[in-house]
Protein backbone atom coordinates (compact mmCIF):
# COMPACT_ATOMS: atom_id res chain seq x y z
CA UNK A 1 0.00 0.00 0.00
CA UNK A 2 1.40 3.65 -0.86
CA UNK A 3 -0.52 5.21 2.53
CA UNK A 4 -2.52 3.81 5.05
CA UNK A 5 -5.35 6.11 4.89
CA UNK A 6 -6.76 8.38 2.12
CA UNK A 7 -8.38 11.32 2.72
CA UNK A 8 -10.74 12.92 -0.45
CA UNK A 9 -11.57 16.76 0.46
CA UNK A 10 -9.64 19.43 2.18
CA UNK A 11 -12.55 21.17 4.37
CA UNK A 12 -13.82 21.18 7.68
CA UNK A 13 -15.06 17.47 7.34
CA UNK A 14 -11.32 15.98 5.42
CA UNK A 15 -9.70 17.89 8.48
CA UNK A 16 -11.75 16.35 11.49
CA UNK A 17 -10.69 12.81 9.70
CA UNK A 18 -7.16 13.88 9.52
CA UNK A 19 -7.29 14.92 13.04
CA UNK A 20 -8.76 11.95 14.46
CA UNK A 21 -6.08 9.95 12.18
CA UNK A 22 -3.49 10.50 14.57
CA UNK A 23 -2.33 6.77 15.25
CA UNK A 24 -2.22 6.17 11.78
CA UNK A 25 1.34 5.40 9.66
CA UNK A 26 0.82 7.05 6.95
CA UNK A 27 -2.11 9.78 6.06
CA UNK A 28 -2.75 10.83 2.09
CA UNK A 29 -4.88 13.86 1.88
CA UNK A 30 -6.39 14.62 -1.90
CA UNK A 31 -6.97 18.15 -1.61
CA UNK A 32 -8.02 19.07 -4.83
CA UNK A 33 -6.87 21.56 -7.41
CA UNK A 34 -5.06 24.56 -5.68
CA UNK A 35 -6.89 26.75 -7.58
CA UNK A 36 -10.72 25.75 -7.03
CA UNK A 37 -14.03 26.90 -8.73
CA UNK A 38 -17.06 27.73 -6.64
CA UNK A 39 -20.76 26.84 -7.25
CA UNK A 40 -23.98 28.93 -6.18
CA UNK A 41 -27.51 28.60 -5.37
CA UNK A 42 -29.14 30.49 -7.92
CA UNK A 43 -28.13 32.47 -11.33
CA UNK A 44 -26.92 35.10 -9.18
CA UNK A 45 -23.86 34.01 -7.14
CA UNK A 46 -24.78 35.88 -4.22
CA UNK A 47 -24.60 33.24 -2.51
CA UNK A 48 -22.04 29.46 -2.83
CA UNK A 49 -23.42 26.60 -2.48
CA UNK A 50 -19.75 24.53 -3.22
CA UNK A 51 -16.52 25.03 -3.54
CA UNK A 52 -14.10 21.99 -5.46
CA UNK A 53 -11.08 22.70 -4.24
CA UNK A 54 -8.20 23.24 -1.71
CA UNK A 55 -10.08 24.28 1.68
CA UNK A 56 -13.65 23.54 0.48
CA UNK A 57 -16.27 26.29 1.90
CA UNK A 58 -14.73 25.93 5.20
CA UNK A 59 -12.75 28.71 3.16
CA UNK A 60 -15.05 31.61 3.73
CA UNK A 61 -17.22 29.94 6.94
CA UNK A 62 -18.39 32.16 9.00
CA UNK A 63 -17.52 30.32 11.82
CA UNK A 64 -20.05 29.78 14.09
CA UNK A 65 -19.84 26.98 16.45
CA UNK A 66 -22.95 26.00 18.67
CA UNK A 67 -22.98 25.17 22.17
CA UNK A 68 -26.27 23.25 22.46
CA UNK A 69 -26.90 19.26 21.75
CA UNK A 70 -29.38 19.28 19.26
CA UNK A 71 -29.02 16.60 17.04
CA UNK A 72 -25.51 15.39 18.09
CA UNK A 73 -23.89 12.92 15.06
CA UNK A 74 -22.39 10.59 17.71
CA UNK A 75 -23.63 10.34 21.11
CA UNK A 76 -22.83 13.38 23.03
CA UNK A 77 -19.36 13.15 24.71
CA UNK A 78 -18.62 16.90 26.35
CA UNK A 79 -15.13 16.26 26.64
CA UNK A 80 -14.49 15.46 23.46
CA UNK A 81 -16.68 18.30 21.96
CA UNK A 82 -14.19 19.75 24.49
CA UNK A 83 -11.00 18.79 23.29
CA UNK A 84 -11.65 19.41 19.73
CA UNK A 85 -12.54 23.08 20.08
CA UNK A 86 -9.72 23.94 22.52
CA UNK A 87 -7.50 22.80 19.81
CA UNK A 88 -8.65 26.13 17.96
CA UNK A 89 -9.67 28.10 21.14
CA UNK A 90 -7.36 27.12 24.02
CA UNK A 91 -8.36 30.08 26.49
CA UNK A 92 -11.83 29.01 26.13
CA UNK A 93 -13.79 26.00 27.99
CA UNK A 94 -16.75 25.74 26.47
CA UNK A 95 -18.25 22.89 28.74
CA UNK A 96 -20.47 25.10 30.70
CA UNK A 97 -22.89 26.42 28.07
CA UNK A 98 -22.99 22.64 26.45
CA UNK A 99 -26.62 21.58 26.09
CA UNK A 100 -27.80 25.38 26.21
CA UNK A 101 -28.20 27.19 22.47
CA UNK A 102 -25.67 29.66 22.80
CA UNK A 103 -23.36 30.37 19.55
CA UNK A 104 -20.09 30.78 19.95
CA UNK A 105 -18.45 33.35 17.60
CA UNK A 106 -14.81 33.20 17.30
CA UNK A 107 -12.37 36.13 16.27
CA UNK A 108 -10.43 34.08 13.88
CA UNK A 109 -12.53 31.12 11.97
CA UNK A 110 -11.30 27.56 11.84
CA UNK A 111 -9.54 27.68 8.36
CA UNK A 112 -9.09 24.43 6.80
CA UNK A 113 -5.44 25.60 4.75
CA UNK A 114 -3.82 26.83 7.30
CA UNK A 115 -4.82 24.14 10.04
CA UNK A 116 -4.04 21.24 7.40
CA UNK A 117 -0.19 22.98 7.34
CA UNK A 118 -0.09 23.11 10.75
CA UNK A 119 -1.32 19.76 11.28
CA UNK A 120 1.13 18.33 8.48
CA UNK A 121 4.19 19.95 10.81
CA UNK A 122 2.67 18.57 13.61
CA UNK A 123 2.88 14.95 12.09
CA UNK A 124 5.97 15.17 11.18
CA UNK A 125 6.36 13.40 7.48
CA UNK A 126 3.40 11.02 8.41
CA UNK A 127 1.02 13.49 6.70
CA UNK A 128 1.04 14.45 2.41
CA UNK A 129 -0.88 17.06 1.08
CA UNK A 130 -1.61 16.90 -2.87
CA UNK A 131 -3.71 18.90 -4.98
CA UNK A 132 -5.15 16.81 -7.02
CA UNK A 133 -8.56 16.22 -8.31
CA UNK A 134 -9.76 12.73 -7.32
CA UNK A 135 -12.09 11.29 -9.96
CA UNK A 136 -13.05 7.61 -8.83
CA UNK A 137 -12.29 4.88 -6.40
CA UNK A 138 -12.03 1.07 -6.63
CA UNK A 139 -13.09 -0.66 -3.43
CA UNK A 140 -12.60 -3.78 -1.89
CA UNK A 141 -12.17 -5.80 1.92
CA UNK A 142 -8.15 -5.67 0.60
CA UNK A 143 -7.98 -1.86 0.41
CA UNK A 144 -8.92 1.20 -2.24
CA UNK A 145 -7.44 2.49 -5.16
CA UNK A 146 -7.79 6.03 -5.52
CA UNK A 147 -7.40 7.01 -9.49
CA UNK A 148 -7.18 11.08 -9.86
CA UNK A 149 -6.62 13.35 -12.66
CA UNK A 150 -2.60 12.61 -12.57
CA UNK A 151 -2.07 8.71 -10.90
CA UNK A 152 -3.71 6.39 -8.56
CA UNK A 153 -2.84 5.98 -5.31
CA UNK A 154 -3.39 3.16 -2.99
CA UNK A 155 -4.46 2.59 0.86
CA UNK A 156 -6.19 0.65 3.26
CA UNK A 157 -8.87 2.94 4.24
CA UNK A 158 -10.28 5.94 2.59
CA UNK A 159 -12.40 8.69 4.05
CA UNK A 160 -14.29 10.82 1.99
CA UNK A 161 -15.25 14.46 2.90
CA UNK A 162 -15.99 15.81 -1.00
CA UNK A 163 -18.85 17.78 0.06
CA UNK A 164 -22.67 17.63 -0.03
CA UNK A 165 -23.00 18.43 -3.31
CA UNK A 166 -19.81 16.42 -4.90
CA UNK A 167 -19.79 13.41 -3.11
CA UNK A 168 -22.88 11.26 -4.20
CA UNK A 169 -21.31 12.02 -7.99
CA UNK A 170 -18.01 10.50 -6.82
CA UNK A 171 -20.00 7.74 -4.92
CA UNK A 172 -21.90 6.99 -8.27
CA UNK A 173 -18.83 6.54 -10.24
CA UNK A 174 -17.13 4.21 -8.86
CA UNK A 175 -19.81 2.32 -6.74
CA UNK A 176 -23.01 2.04 -8.97
CA UNK A 177 -25.86 4.20 -10.10
CA UNK A 178 -29.29 4.91 -6.78
CA UNK A 179 -26.54 6.46 -4.13
CA UNK A 180 -27.26 10.30 -5.38
CA UNK A 181 -30.91 11.27 -3.79
CA UNK A 182 -31.35 13.70 -6.38
CA UNK A 183 -32.36 15.80 -3.20
CA UNK A 184 -30.46 17.61 -0.81
CA UNK A 185 -31.32 19.29 2.55
CA UNK A 186 -30.72 22.98 4.09
CA UNK A 187 -30.70 25.43 6.57
CA UNK A 188 -32.36 28.83 5.81
CA UNK A 189 -32.30 31.86 7.27
CA UNK A 190 -35.64 33.78 7.89
CA UNK A 191 -36.83 37.13 9.00
CA UNK A 192 -39.44 35.89 11.73
CA UNK A 193 -40.18 39.79 11.83
CA UNK A 194 -39.60 42.65 14.87
CA UNK A 195 -40.31 42.77 18.91
CA UNK A 196 -40.69 46.01 21.09
CA UNK A 197 -39.55 45.85 24.63
CA UNK A 198 -37.35 42.30 24.74
CA UNK A 199 -34.74 41.91 26.76
CA UNK A 200 -31.35 42.40 24.92
CA UNK A 201 -29.66 39.13 24.11
CA UNK A 202 -26.92 38.59 26.87
CA UNK A 203 -23.24 38.32 25.18
CA UNK A 204 -19.50 37.24 26.61
CA UNK A 205 -16.83 37.62 25.31
CA UNK A 206 -13.00 36.44 25.80
CA UNK A 207 -9.72 36.36 23.93
CA UNK A 208 -10.74 33.70 21.25
CA UNK A 209 -14.36 35.46 20.58
CA UNK A 210 -17.96 35.64 22.13
CA UNK A 211 -21.23 33.41 23.11
CA UNK A 212 -24.53 35.04 21.58
CA UNK A 213 -27.48 34.12 23.63
CA UNK A 214 -29.78 32.14 21.23
CA UNK A 215 -33.44 30.45 21.83
CA UNK A 216 -35.09 27.64 20.72
CA UNK A 217 -39.04 27.60 20.93
CA UNK A 218 -41.51 25.00 20.23
CA UNK A 219 -40.78 24.23 16.82
CA UNK A 220 -37.78 21.80 17.17
CA UNK A 221 -36.25 22.55 13.28
CA UNK A 222 -35.95 26.62 14.40
CA UNK A 223 -32.60 28.06 15.88
CA UNK A 224 -34.04 31.85 17.01
CA UNK A 225 -31.64 35.22 17.45
CA UNK A 226 -32.44 38.58 18.61
CA UNK A 227 -30.16 41.72 16.49
CA UNK A 228 -31.12 45.33 17.74
CA UNK A 229 -33.46 47.41 14.94
CA UNK A 230 -31.45 50.31 13.97
CA UNK A 231 -31.73 52.82 11.69
CA UNK A 232 -33.62 51.59 8.49
CA UNK A 233 -33.87 48.16 10.08
CA UNK A 234 -36.63 49.94 12.36
CA UNK A 235 -38.91 49.06 9.52
CA UNK A 236 -40.73 46.29 9.33
CA UNK A 237 -38.95 43.73 6.12
CA UNK A 238 -36.53 46.43 5.27
CA UNK A 239 -33.97 44.13 6.57
CA UNK A 240 -34.39 41.14 4.53
CA UNK A 241 -35.57 42.89 1.58
CA UNK A 242 -31.69 43.82 1.21
CA UNK A 243 -30.23 40.74 2.64
CA UNK A 244 -33.06 39.18 -0.55
CA UNK A 245 -30.67 41.42 -2.78
CA UNK A 246 -27.10 41.30 -1.58
CA UNK A 247 -27.01 37.74 -0.63
CA UNK A 248 -25.41 36.58 2.61
CA UNK A 249 -21.85 37.56 3.05
CA UNK A 250 -18.87 35.96 4.26
CA UNK A 251 -15.09 36.49 4.49
CA UNK A 252 -14.91 40.28 5.22
CA UNK A 253 -18.51 40.74 6.01
CA UNK A 254 -18.05 43.96 7.48
CA UNK A 255 -15.64 45.44 4.82
CA UNK A 256 -18.26 43.94 2.16
CA UNK A 257 -21.30 45.54 4.16
CA UNK A 258 -19.80 48.69 4.16
CA UNK A 259 -19.13 49.52 0.66
CA UNK A 260 -22.96 48.76 0.52
CA UNK A 261 -23.80 51.73 2.50
CA UNK A 262 -26.70 50.14 4.19
CA UNK A 263 -26.27 51.71 8.06
CA UNK A 264 -28.89 49.31 9.05
CA UNK A 265 -26.92 46.21 7.99
CA UNK A 266 -23.59 47.48 9.02
CA UNK A 267 -25.24 47.76 12.35
CA UNK A 268 -25.85 44.15 12.74
CA UNK A 269 -22.52 43.26 10.96
CA UNK A 270 -20.86 45.16 13.86
CA UNK A 271 -23.25 43.41 16.50
CA UNK A 272 -22.41 40.74 15.10
CA UNK A 273 -18.86 40.98 15.06
CA UNK A 274 -17.92 42.97 18.25
CA UNK A 275 -21.10 42.92 20.08
CA UNK A 276 -21.75 46.47 19.54
CA UNK A 277 -24.57 48.25 20.29
CA UNK A 278 -26.50 45.53 21.69
CA UNK A 279 -29.33 47.88 23.83
CA UNK A 280 -32.13 48.73 21.50
CA UNK A 281 -36.36 49.39 21.99
CA UNK A 282 -37.25 47.16 18.81
CA UNK A 283 -35.45 44.19 17.99
CA UNK A 284 -35.18 41.95 14.78
CA UNK A 285 -36.08 38.11 15.04
CA UNK A 286 -34.61 35.91 12.78
CA UNK A 287 -34.42 32.32 12.94
CA UNK A 288 -32.01 29.43 10.80
CA UNK A 289 -34.77 26.93 9.99
CA UNK A 290 -34.03 23.13 9.02
CA UNK A 291 -35.94 22.14 5.56
CA UNK A 292 -35.89 19.02 4.54
CA UNK A 293 -35.29 18.48 0.70
CA UNK A 294 -35.00 22.35 0.29
CA UNK A 295 -33.57 21.74 -3.33
CA UNK A 296 -33.78 19.56 -6.19
CA UNK A 297 -30.43 18.59 -7.66
CA UNK A 298 -30.05 19.56 -11.43
CA UNK A 299 -28.94 17.71 -14.18
CA UNK A 300 -25.20 19.11 -12.82
CA UNK A 301 -24.28 18.05 -9.73
CA UNK A 302 -24.10 21.06 -8.52
CA UNK A 303 -27.26 22.42 -9.96
CA UNK A 304 -29.78 23.31 -6.95
CA UNK A 305 -33.81 23.95 -7.93
CA UNK A 306 -35.67 25.65 -4.62
CA UNK A 307 -38.26 23.24 -3.91
CA UNK A 308 -40.71 26.49 -2.41
CA UNK A 309 -42.89 24.59 -0.39
CA UNK A 310 -40.92 23.25 1.48
CA UNK A 311 -39.04 26.57 2.26
CA UNK A 312 -42.46 28.31 2.85
CA UNK A 313 -43.91 25.37 5.36
CA UNK A 314 -41.15 25.18 7.29
CA UNK A 315 -40.29 29.26 7.71
CA UNK A 316 -43.85 29.41 8.25
CA UNK A 317 -43.76 27.26 11.19
CA UNK A 318 -40.72 29.42 12.28
CA UNK A 319 -43.15 32.24 12.84
CA UNK A 320 -45.87 30.67 14.10
CA UNK A 321 -43.59 29.90 16.66
CA UNK A 322 -41.07 32.03 18.03
CA UNK A 323 -40.55 32.54 21.80
CA UNK A 324 -41.27 35.84 22.04
CA UNK A 325 -44.23 37.92 23.03
CA UNK A 326 -45.58 40.62 20.81
CA UNK A 327 -43.64 40.11 17.26
CA UNK A 328 -45.00 41.93 14.43
CA UNK A 329 -44.52 38.98 11.52
CA UNK A 330 -42.89 39.57 8.46
CA UNK A 331 -45.09 40.50 5.66
CA UNK A 332 -42.69 39.07 3.18
CA UNK A 333 -42.77 35.50 4.25
CA UNK A 334 -41.25 34.55 0.79
CA UNK A 335 -38.38 35.86 1.30
CA UNK A 336 -35.52 33.41 2.69
CA UNK A 337 -31.53 33.20 2.20
CA UNK A 338 -29.82 29.83 1.96
CA UNK A 339 -28.34 28.56 5.05
CA UNK A 340 -24.69 27.30 2.93
CA UNK A 341 -25.66 24.00 5.18
CA UNK A 342 -26.59 21.77 2.46
CA UNK A 343 -26.89 18.11 3.61
CA UNK A 344 -28.58 14.23 3.26
CA UNK A 345 -27.77 14.26 -0.26
CA UNK A 346 -26.73 10.94 -0.49
CA UNK A 347 -29.43 7.73 -0.06
CA UNK A 348 -28.37 5.64 3.11
CA UNK A 349 -30.10 2.61 2.18
CA UNK A 350 -28.47 2.21 -1.02
CA UNK A 351 -25.18 3.59 0.44
CA UNK A 352 -25.00 0.35 2.81
CA UNK A 353 -26.10 -2.11 0.10
CA UNK A 354 -22.90 -0.79 -1.93
CA UNK A 355 -20.79 -2.07 1.10
CA UNK A 356 -20.27 1.46 2.78
CA UNK A 357 -21.07 1.06 6.42
CA UNK A 358 -19.77 -2.21 7.43
CA UNK A 359 -16.84 -2.60 10.25
CA UNK A 360 -14.53 -4.37 7.67
CA UNK A 361 -15.66 -2.04 4.25
CA UNK A 362 -12.48 0.46 3.91
CA UNK A 363 -14.61 2.96 2.79
CA UNK A 364 -16.38 6.04 5.33
CA UNK A 365 -18.30 9.43 3.89
CA UNK A 366 -17.63 11.66 6.96
CA UNK A 367 -19.20 15.13 5.31
CA UNK A 368 -23.11 16.25 4.89
CA UNK A 369 -23.89 14.31 2.81
CA UNK A 370 -24.57 11.20 4.75
CA UNK A 371 -26.22 13.25 7.55
CA UNK A 372 -30.00 13.08 7.40
CA UNK A 373 -30.85 15.48 10.63
CA UNK A 374 -28.94 18.38 11.57
CA UNK A 375 -31.43 19.79 13.52
CA UNK A 376 -31.44 23.79 13.71
CA UNK A 377 -28.44 24.57 14.68
CA UNK A 378 -24.95 25.28 12.60
CA UNK A 379 -23.70 21.81 11.63
CA UNK A 380 -20.01 21.98 10.45
CA UNK A 381 -18.10 21.88 13.78
CA UNK A 382 -20.09 18.85 15.05
CA UNK A 383 -19.72 17.42 11.61
CA UNK A 384 -16.33 18.22 11.76
CA UNK A 385 -16.30 16.59 15.65
CA UNK A 386 -18.09 13.31 14.04
CA UNK A 387 -15.81 12.73 11.32
CA UNK A 388 -12.32 12.78 14.06
CA UNK A 389 -14.57 10.36 16.43
CA UNK A 390 -15.16 7.93 13.54
CA UNK A 391 -11.79 8.16 12.68
CA UNK A 392 -10.48 7.72 16.28
CA UNK A 393 -12.29 4.41 15.86
CA UNK A 394 -10.89 2.43 13.04
CA UNK A 395 -7.71 3.81 14.16
CA UNK A 396 -7.98 1.60 17.73
CA UNK A 397 -9.82 -1.09 15.66
CA UNK A 398 -6.62 -1.47 12.98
Amino acid sequence: MDFEDIVIGSGLAALGAAIGLEGSRSVLVLGGPAQGQFSHYDGRATVPSSYLGDGGLGNDWHGVIPTGWCNAYDPRDDEAYAALFRRFYPRTDPRPRLGQPWLFVPWRPIRPRLEFARLQQERAGKLTLAPELVLSFRASRAGVAVTTAMTTHRARRLWIAAGALHTPGLLERSLGQGIARGLVSDHVGCYVGQADGLQAPAIHRNRDGAFFQAWQGACADALYTLRPARFAYRTLDHGIEQRAVFGLPTGSAIAKISKRMSPGLLAEAFYNRFGLFPAAPRHSVYAQVLVRDAYAVGAAETALIAKDGAIRAATDAARAHAPFAGVRVSQRPELTIPGIHLHHSVDLQSLARAGVGDADFPVQVVDASVLSEIGPEHHSFKMMLGAVARAQRAVRLA
